[in-house]
């Protein structure tokens, strides 16, 4: 995958968004039994996760990899007793004794990298033999998506605050006509800075039905969820008056059998 093609206009305000989300997306500390000895943070950026998870799970060695030098630099002074990685080769874990945590990053890797960086990433995390696998990002069911709600799209478009961002989806994604794109939209209408980015970025590459169809037949489904964020549903209530209703984001862990 390039990155550079793809620089983040604002960092900061990037990394300040990743961070409110964090305990949701420790979701899976409760939800792991079998003992295993080492978490791999699969996309660490710059290892806010694994310093809070450290704070409340200090049994476990931390391991963050994400393939910009940058953030693992970062990483490395944000977190020092932890391990990090920008080369995926570099790492020697007992994988069959460690749990890879993948949060918010599979729609970034089919948004910015090849076919064949997808095949590589699915191949390095369902078939490295993970005691565990834990995945959270957002994702739209197939079985949900018709025609878009009229009423809904209709108080989208006549916000003129979210006009031009409205003209700027359509523009990168095509007119919206089905639900799916609709809230597509209202995932990202609230973004202001790094627009250019995630304008052009679809959240929904992958649905959930074709994520679980690619659970291998050695890994059990443990815990799943689809789910909506609170606060995603009750900006959208507060600026358009709509009530979503539609699932947005997906958590899901897979045991080795």
């Amino acid at each position: 995958m390039k990155i550079d093609e793809h620089k983040i206009a604002d960092l900061d305000i990037y990394l300040t968004r990743m961070q409110r989300s964090i305990l949701d997306k420790m979701f899976f500390i409760d939800k792991v039994f079998d003992p295993f000895r080492y978490v791999l943070d699969f996309g660490c950026a710059n290892g806010e996760l694994i310093k809070a998870l450290q704070a409340m799970c200090s049994d476990y060695a931390y391991v963050g990899y994400d393939i910009s030098k940058e953030m693992i630099e970062t990483a490395r002074k944000n977190v020092p007793n932890a391990t990090f990685y920008s080369d995926w080769n570099e790492i020697r874990l007992p994988f069959d004794q460690s749990m890879i945590n993948i949060s918010s990053t599979v729609h970034e890797v089919y948004a910015y990298g090849s076919n064949e960086d997808v095949s590589l990433f699915w191949d390095r995390v369902l078939k490295s033999g993970f005691r565990y696998i834990a995945i959270r990002d957002m994702m739209f069911s197939d079985a949900n998506d018709r025609q878009a709600d009229e009423a809904a799209l209709a108080a989208v478009r006549r916000h003129r605050e979210y006009a031009q961002k409205l003209a700027d989806f359509e523009a990168v994604n095509g007119k919206i006509e089905t639900q799916k794109q609709l809230v597509h939209f209202l995932l990202k209408y609230k973004y202001t800075q790094n627009w250019e980015r995630e304008v052009r970025e679809n959240y929904f590459p992958l649905s959930v039905e074709e994520l679980t169809a690619r659970v291998p037949q050695d890994y059990r489904v443990t815990f799943f969820e689809h789910f909506t964020l609170p606060y995603t549903a009750w900006q959208i209530r507060k600026d358009f008056g709509i009530e979503l209703k539609d699932h947005t984001h997906i958590k899901i862990i897979l045991e080795k059998k």
